[in-house]
């Protein structure tokens, strides 16, 4: 990983979000998913890029057998806490997702929320979605989350700040194009302590994304704007939820 990918997630991610339990909210999006995936409780299910893991525990609480991957240790020594605490046997794993350390065909469904597009090379980000879809058993599900390049690039924030339970956080930020790819600067304040890091992230449109997953595999794709099924506006809505399946036959 780059240097700010290391220093943002082993420490920045924390400290900008904190490291919160499975809530309701996360509850009810693995459920609604659930239902627009038409999945049962066998189904085998990995996170990749878990994070702390909260969506990986939500599916584990409803009885699938879960593998949560992430490169930060960080994440996933507060994953395996909350694991415990919920007496949930999820299996969490340390690993790059340009290359899964899983074999293929094994998962019923692979999630991919909010990490997709943060490496420099579009080669990189889509090596990715090919792994992704190495991982999947024919007919298997894709749950992609990522911004809405559309309504970002219509009306661009260069700065912002946020309070949130004590912590200020200043943002800055710059876009480029060709790619399109934005960079945020952040300054965190929290009791008399401060952090600074660089967050980047590729931005897509919904059109570009869709035409993206077809090399790797995937030919149905359905967009919406929350795993609640929101119906998807390319111009406005500030995320899409992708679901996409493998092909049968690969």
């Amino acid at each position: 990983m780059t240097d700010w990918a290391r220093d943002y997630f082993e420490r920045g991610y924390a400290q900008r979000w904190g490291l919160p339990p499975v809530t309701d909210s996360v509850r009810r999006q693995v459920s609604s998913l659930c239902q627009l995936l038409d999945v049962d409780s066998s189904s085998f299910v990995v996170d990749i890029a878990c994070g702390h893991g909260r969506h990986a525990l939500a599916f584990a609480e409803r009885g699938h057998n879960v593998v949560g991957i992430d490169f930060a240790v960080a994440l996933l020594t507060r994953a395996r806490q909350l694991s415990a605490d919920l007496n949930l046997p999820v299996r969490w794993i340390r690993g790059d997702m340009r290359q899964l350390p899983l074999e293929s065909g094994i998962a019923s469904v692979a999630v991919l929320t909010d990490s997709f597009g943060l490496f420099e090379t579009d080669d990189e980000n889509e090596a990715v979605l090919q792994e992704a879809a190495r991982i999947l058993r024919p007919a298997g599900r894709l749950v992609l989350k990522v911004l809405n390049a559309a309504p970002i690039l219509e009306s661009f924030r260069g700065t912002d700040r946020e309070e949130r339970d004590g912590t200020i956080l200043t943002i800055s930020r710059t876009l480029s194009h060709e790619p399109p790819q934005i960079t945020e600067r952040i300054r965190v304040n929290h009791d008399m302590e401060t952090g600074e890091y660089v967050r980047r992230q590729r931005l897509y449109l919904v059109d570009e994304l869709q035409e993206a997953l077809k090399p790797h595999g995937f030919s149905k794709t359905s967009v919406f704007a929350s795993p609640e099924g929101t119906p998807f506006d390319p111009a406005h809505s500030p995320a899409m939820w992708i679901l996409a399946q493998r092909n049968a036959a690969v």
